[in-house]
């Protein structure tokens, strides 16, 4: 199995067995006061994998702190591979986890895994940072900047 695309975003979707994969706002770094809820977010993914590794497959996703230790409990899922079509070499399955108010205690960096197998295919660094002391001034370009837990600024 190959990871071909491999996002932490602010939605994504995914259309049947090798189809189109949408993915909206992906992001690596979030600027916040903490303790912070995120209301909504995803993860995608999109699989290529050969013709022998058509078949159901055990899936976890974690989300952990640096030294390991989950702030979530696992997704766990089986994912079904389709047999690979008559005349392709290989063939993609899209997933998209939806993830509702995720819950951060405090500015660290974390890590995404998809595991499948037991095997992992795959870790993305979400970077969690106390947003900038700067008076009516904007976050930088391309950096999302998200409220505290409670709401209030």
């Amino acid at each position: 199995m190959n990871i071909e695309i491999a996002a932490i975003c602010d939605a994504a979707t995914a259309n049947g067995m090798g189809g189109r994969l949408n993915i909206l706002g992906a992001f690596d770094r979030v600027f916040a006061k903490f303790p912070l809820v995120i209301p909504q977010c995803s993860t995608a993914f999109r699989i290529r994998y050969q013709r022998s590794e058509a078949g159901v497959h055990d899936l976890v996703l974690t989300i952990e702190d640096v030294c390991g230790k989950p702030i979530v409990p696992p997704m766990q899922s089986k994912i079904p591979l389709e047999p690979v079509a008559q005349g392709f070499d290989t063939a993609a399955v899209n997933l998209v986890l939806n993830l509702q108010r995720l819950q951060i205690q405090r500015p660290d960096k974390y890590i995404v895994r998809l595991m499948v197998d037991n095997e992992e295919l795959i870790s993305l660094p979400l970077y969690m940072l106390d947003a900038p002391q700067m008076p009516g001034g904007p976050i930088a370009q391309g950096e999302q900047s998200l409220g505290p837990i409670d709401g209030n600024a």
